[in-house]
């Protein structure tokens, strides 16, 4: 009521004057708050296009789809879509993913074919995993007081590139057959 009565007793020149004033910081605030939500026709129209997309629903089909033309969808447009394509169990599916999404930052498709191309080595851009090779330590073949033959044997075992395992049941096994075992172990 204050401003009415100030409105009362003032001319109207001064009215307007005040008026022309303050209309157009309404307009900048009304503008403001529209740039800052960041709603526009353009992005409705590109959520609507996100939705009704099957492209982006389909489990398999869409995770490709925005891997290979680079498009992204709002959580909104996702929830949205997939309700209208999977029913109740799309939207529940589409929260479960939002919400894997928002702890991770990538969603359930993504991180299946980012372990996709890391198994297969499609990822150009890293380097090639290099893995270790897992050989024990090489026992020798051939003991003291081996004969000559015997000492041949092992020497060849380990030229043919045979595990140390392998090489030492072979060398038992020739020490066993030409009866150079000591007393007790055959």
């Amino acid at each position: 009521m204050p401003a009415l009565d100030i409105m009362r007793h003032m001319d109207p020149a001064q009215v307007r004057s005040r008026a022309s004033v303050a209309a157009p910081q309404t307009a900048s605030r009304a503008e403001t708050a529209k740039a800052d939500s960041g709603a526009t026709l353009d992005t409705a129209f590109e959520d609507l296009l996100d939705i009704v997309n099957p492209l982006q629903h389909l489990p398999v089909v869409g995770t490709l789809y925005r891997a290979i033309t680079g498009d992204t969808m709002g959580t909104v447009s996702k929830i949205a879509g997939d309700a209208l394509y999977g029913g109740l169990w799309g939207a529940v599916c589409a929260v479960a993913d939002s919400a894997f999404e928002a702890i991770t930052g990538k969603d359930f498709g993504s991180t299946v074919l980012a372990l996709a191309t890391d198994v297969l080595g499609l990822d150009d851009d890293a380097p090639p995993t290099q893995i270790a090779a897992a050989t024990p330590p090489a026992r020798p073949v051939a003991q003291a007081g081996d004969s000559a033959e015997a000492l041949a044997f092992g020497n060849a075992l380990t030229a043919k590139g045979m595990d140390s395992e392998m090489a030492s049941r072979a060398m038992y096994a020739y020490r066993r057959a030409n009866g150079l075992l000591p007393v007790g172990l055959n």
